[in-house]
């Protein structure tokens, strides 16, 4: 074994980069389907939540005398403000997730073709 080089020049196994194919290939299909359901599902929780800020006093009004009369116009104000940026919060974390799991799935990929090669 020559000493100035002592790493192999080529692994070539065909079943491991067969493996690896697969797993890279995974990851991109998880990454895609990840992204998507976090966006759809961000979407329709945003059209569930935020419509509970614009009810009237009379709708959000408390059961009991002694507790206060229910959302002033500045609270749900606030509160739709703060929910909105979470659901945007959640799109982009989402997308960016998703992203991420296929650029690693190339990458993955790139990996099990020069292991095969």
């Amino acid at each position: 074994m020559d000493t100035a080089n002592p790493l192999p020049a080529q692994i070539v196994d065909i079943n491991l980069a067969t493996l690896v194919l697969i797993l890279g290939i995974f990851f991109v299909v998880v990454g895609i389907i990840v992204a998507g359901v976090v966006y759809r599902e961000s979407r329709e929780w945003r059209k569930m939540v935020l419509p509970m800020f614009d009810r009237s006093l009379s709708e959000t009004a408390s059961e009991s005398p002694n507790e206060s009369a229910g959302l002033t116009p500045r609270t749900a104000a606030y509160g739709k403000e703060i929910f909105g940026r979470v659901f945007s919060h959640m799109d982009v974390a989402g997308l960016l997730g998703g992203a991420g799991m296929v650029i690693f799935g190339i990458l993955v990929i790139l990996i099990g073709l020069s292991i095969g090669s």
